[in-house]
């Protein structure tokens, strides 16, 4: 029902209202965020949105958590109008979706909301001088219904592929960019059926609103071509796994320019700080990056997927990489962070990496060398030897690495750290219980 917190600002609402109107919408969907990364949404009739803006819309915020509780917790959506997306539904008129924050009764801010995690680490950056704007590589296979059939292609990387495929990658494009999603472009990944699409940069609270929606449109949208989207890091263990690469960017606030560009179009030492928070605190991110089961056999597997935290110009094989990049005048310096994949939830990934090359900034030490494959392959021996640190090899190292590192905790919060532990480990415990057709083929004669 509708009722309490934080009021919208009347002249923000009459013209979302306007909008809203304007399109003919009669259904508005409430987005937001579970804590393990998983969308969800509360629709609405488009006659309850005026009170829903001024008021927020409570809800039983067991939600949040992943439904885990044993008890309701009243918890406010709030709307976000600067997030509003119309859009064609399947009844031939229009709904919209508005992102949401999650408030208490009393108007603040709920710890649980990894929204709100994010803002708070965004606000952080803020007080450090830094805009934090963020681009992302989402990779996927297109499967046939009720199978792990790829569509019937082999075009292989920026190949066309068959009708399904480039079907489903042509309407993809066109609905987000209907939606006012920035795409950058679309195209053929390296496996059958495996696809990649690109959002161009954004703030990165906009960029994790957006990656929930974009998930949401690229299944709707295969489904409508008789095919299946899968965003697992590894849905075949033939074929090459799926990664969510985030392009991060540091602007000094007010409008100061490239954080990351130092003289001669190199990185600055602001870029080299924030490499080594990231590769210093890597072990710790990995849970949230890399939160699944599934996740680790995507980065065991190799194939441009990082084993250890490494940096590199070059090798896309390392945890972090710096893009080429073009004279300062043209282009700006990125930090590509290669091991999220689409698991995870955009808000807590994006929080943690910010947070981590903040604490890399104001420690000030210096990363390791970097390790560009261009020359010399490093396998996992020459690596140890060097004393490279190696990225967990399980969801269970992953967790207990995630529970030592003070820098990620405080991050996230006691309240997102707990849960995201109770109900991770839950899944990595029955995991470890559950028996598999590969050992009944290779234990059961």
């Amino acid at each position: 029902m509708v009722t309490e917190p934080a009021a919208t600002p009347t002249a923000l609402i009459d013209e979302l209202l306007g909008t809203v109107r304007a399109a003919g919408a009669r259904l508005v969907d409430l987005q937001f965020s579970d804590i393990a990364g998983g969308v969800r949404a509360m629709t609405l009739p488009v006659d309850l949105l005026p009170a829903v803006l001024e008021h927020g819309y409570r809800f039983d915020g067991s939600a949040v958590t992943g439904g885990l509780r044993q008890v309701e917790l009243d918890l406010f959506l709030v709307p976000d109008p600067s997030t509003l997306i119309l859009y064609p539904d399947a009844g031939g008129g229009h709904r919209a979706r508005l992102a949401c924050s999650v408030h208490r009764r009393d108007g603040h801010p709920f710890a649980g909301n990894p929204r709100t995690v994010l803002e708070r680490a965004v606000a952080r950056a803020r007080e450090d001088g830094f805009d934090y704007v963020a681009a992302v590589e989402l990779e996927y296979y297109l499967f046939r219904p009720g199978t792990e059939e790829a569509t019937a292609d082999a075009a292989g990387y920026f190949g066309i592929g068959d009708e399904p495929g480039s079907a489903s990658r042509d309407e993809i494009v066109t609905t987000l960019q209907a939606m006012g999603i920035a795409v950058g472009g679309a195209h053929h990944e390296t496996g059958p059926g495996q696809e990649e699409l690109d959002l161009l940069p954004v703030d990165a609270l906009r960029m994790a609103d957006q990656v929930l929606m974009v998930r949401q449109v690229i299944r709707s949208v295969a489904a409508r071509h008789g095919l299946k989207a899968s965003f697992m890091p590894k849905p075949r263990a033939d074929a090459p796994g799926s990664g969510m690469h985030i392009f991060q960017r540091l602007h000094h606030a007010n409008g100061g320019g490239d954080a990351l560009r130092g003289v001669d179009d190199d990185l600055s030492p602001v870029g080299r700080f924030a490499i080594a928070g990231l590769l210093e605190r890597a072990r710790g991110m990995s849970a949230v990056l890399c939160p699944s089961v599934n996740s680790y056999k995507r980065l065991s597997a190799g194939h441009r997927a990082p084993r250890h935290a490494t940096w590199a110009r070059l090798s896309q094989a390392s945890l972090v990489r710096v893009p080429a990049s073009g004279p300062s005048t043209n282009s700006t310096i990125e930090i590509e962070l290669r091991s999220p994949d689409n698991m995870a939830n955009p808000y807590l990934a994006l929080a943690l990496s910010l947070a981590c090359m903040l604490d890399g900034i104001q420690r000030g030490d210096e990363p390791p060398p970097p390790l560009d494959e261009n020359l010399v392959r490093y396998d996992d021996e020459e690596l140890a030897r060097l004393g490279v640190t190696r990225l967990p090899a399980t969801l269970g190292e992953a967790l207990d690495a995630f529970a030592e590192d003070v820098v990620v905790r405080d991050t996230l919060g006691e309240y997102v750290t707990d849960q995201f532990l109770q109900v991770k480990r839950a899944e990595w415990d029955d995991y470890r219980r559950h028996v598999s057709p590969w050992e009944h083929a290779r234990y059961g004669e």
